[in-house]
């Protein structure tokens, strides 16, 4: 099982936590230094494959968790924001939006946790698949290209139509924020596009493919499998 990875300025913070996910028998890893690490260095893909989920401690603000987002959600790690109350609504609707999974709290019940991490996790862990091979598991998958679409949400559906009219189905981060905001790239934006890619993915899984459909080619961008649009039998793009 591959570890959880703490993200904090301040070690002495997170010692409750990390006790409790370890009597969980979850590995857990607590960095400092890891906040620059990520910032500096080119290989952050081979810096956190190696973690299952990425856990934002409250020492962070927003900005900063925003700016560590484009960094750790090329991945499909599980990300999770720490708080040291039970977030507001509103504040959970920040969240999601942001593109962060779940989140934990201060006080929370070992039981609690326990269960939101493992249905979280469980979700994440049957698309970890070293060879993936293209198949399909259910018998309510999708008949049609435009079937599955209407599935997504409206920028979901953008992305996927970027990949689908570009060619051999790849596209760089850049060309796909001209394509979703006619703007520059910029934090915020590729964020988004981690998220939108990731909720994607996860559709694709649950519609019975799997999430290899759309593969990550990191420090550029994006490719559709052709597979996928062999079986959808090259329909045209709505």
């Amino acid at each position: 099982m591959r570890p959880l990875l703490i993200l904090t300025k301040n070690l002495m913070v997170e010692q409750k936590l990390q006790e409790k996910l370890q009597h969980l028998n979850y590995e857990v890893f607590c960095s400092v230094t890891m906040l620059k690490r990520l910032r500096n260095q080119l290989n952050r893909f081979q810096m956190i494959q190696s973690y299952q989920a990425i856990i934002f401690s409250e020492t962070l603000n927003d900005q900063e968790v925003r700016e560590l987002l484009t960094y750790v959600t090329y991945e499909d790690n599980l990300t999770i924001r720490k708080f040291i109350r039970e977030p507001s609504r509103e504040e959970q609707d920040a969240l999601r939006e942001m593109g962060i999974d779940t989140w934990i709290y201060d006080g929370q019940s070992l039981d609690v946790i326990r269960e939101q991490l493992a249905v979280q996790l469980v979700q994440r862990r049957k698309n970890d698949h070293d060879n993936v091979v293209f198949l399909y598991q259910r018998e309510d998958t999708p008949n049609s290209l435009a079937e599955f679409k209407g599935n997504l949400t409206k920028k979901e559906r953008l992305a996927f139509n970027c990949l689908l009219e570009s060619e051999n189905g790849m596209v760089s981060r850049e060309n796909m924020c001209h394509y979703l905001w006619k703007d520059e790239p910029n934090n915020s934006h590729l964020t988004q596009i981690s998220v939108l890619i990731k909720r994607i993915k996860l559709k694709l899984s649950e519609a019975g493919f799997q999430d290899e459909m759309i593969k990550t080619i990191w420090g550029y961008g994006y490719q559709l499998s052709p597979k996928l649009l062999h079986f959808y039998n090259q329909e045209a793009v709505e």
